[in-house]
């Protein structure tokens, strides 16, 4: 009996038009909008290996015999020197797209930077003070096959997470809000069921509780994973999104999927009313996404981390996108278990709704 209403409510759902068309082309149209709306903002920066600065000898300069030495230096360091003798230095800059100029004075240097060219400004005035601060003598000033002239800028390595573009990120994170939206697949069958009372006449089968429960709960989980499945693979053709560890990922998403499946049913066997169930839920899943990255990227959100470990959205985001980006990540434990004591929890809670109302009925 279990099986064939999970079998013929599956058939239902797939059926409902309107409910595919929204888990199908819903996260398709929203990661093309977001991706392409949000693709300047999740550039990384993309140094480059040689970049040009302007330069000017004051009459007495203690620079004045060194400065061939100081560029021959510049050039094994990646920093070009270009002498212009006149001129304001902003408008040598801007005129020909200089990262900066360097004014040498009897006493002492200034540095221009470019508003454009802000990295590259931080890296010349770097680079001059590492050479200043221990003056042009020794290798420096002696230009030969044997003397190394370069001014080596120490490099520290960090740990950072790898950057993500727009595409990969929301082409991933809609995927998981949309995983908890799947109460949208049922409308049409619970619908029905209330229309012609098709759940009173279960009421005197052998079914108990948590047989009917199931009776809905898997066809749910197994259209919305369908769904969830076609988009995915639509996305993945048509944009080349990149998802990491694709069974570890599809496991994260499946998780999501049950997870919000449970929450979407115990909010309509409490209510018993579809209408207050979809705008519980979506409200619901709306706060969970602001907070979990759904619509500003965590990477680049202000809200306190405390705030964001409440939503399970972030843990899947998070997740998800790290696995995309660098293979592995410490939140795919606490997505799983986090949507796992959701689906623990609200099912328990459902089917015990579910029995109070319908001992209320009898």
């Amino acid at each position: 009996m279990i099986r064939y209403l999970i079998k013929n409510n599956f058939k239902l759902m797939l059926r409902n038009t309107w409910g595919v068309v929204i888990m199908l082309l819903g996260p398709i149209l929203v990661i093309v909008v977001l991706s392409s709306a949000f693709e300047e903002l999740m550039k990384s920066y993309e140094g480059v290996d040689t970049f040009t600065v302007g330069y000017r000898l004051e009459n007495g300069s203690s620079m004045y015999d060194d400065m061939d030495v100081l560029k021959e230096a510049g050039d094994e360091t990646g920093i070009i020197f270009r002498e212009y003798p006149e001129g304001e230095p902003q408008d040598i800059i801007v005129n020909n797209e200089l990262a900066g100029f360097v004014e040498f004075t009897r006493e002492e240097y200034v540095v221009y930077k470019s508003a454009d060219y802000e990295i590259e400004g931080i890296t010349l005035e770097y680079f001059l003070s590492r050479v200043m601060s221990g003056g042009l003598n020794a290798a420096l000033m002696k230009i030969n096959p044997n003397t190394e002239t370069d001014v080596e800028l120490p490099v520290k390595k960090l740990e950072f997470m790898p950057a993500v573009n727009a595409v990969d990120y929301y082409g991933i994170i809609y995927i998981v809000y949309f995983c908890w939206c799947g109460m949208i697949c049922a409308t049409g069958v619970l619908s029905n069921e209330k229309k012609y009372g098709i759940e009173q006449k279960f009421r005197v089968s052998a079914l108990s509780d948590f047989q009917m429960y199931l009776s809905r709960f898997v066809p749910i989980v197994l259209t919305v994973a369908a769904g969830m499945g076609a988009a995915t693979g639509i996305t993945v053709l048509l944009y080349d999104i990149h998802w990491g560890s694709p069974l570890l990922s599809a496991v994260i998403v499946f998780m999501m999927i049950v997870a919000g499946t449970a929450l979407g049913m115990m909010v309509y066997n409490i209510s018993d009313n579809l209408v207050i169930t979809i705008i519980v839920l979506f409200t619901v899943v709306w706060f969970m996404g602001f907070f979990g990255g759904s619509f500003e990227t965590y990477m680049f959100s202000t809200m306190p981390d405390i705030t964001k470990q409440l939503s399970p959205i972030y843990h899947g985001n998070r997740a998800l996108v790290e696995l995309s980006c660098m293979g592995e990540s410490k939140y795919v434990s606490s997505a799983v278990l986090y949507s796992l004591a959701v689906t623990i929890v609200c099912s328990g809670i459902a089917v015990l709704a579910g029995s109070i109302r319908k001992r209320g009925k009898a």
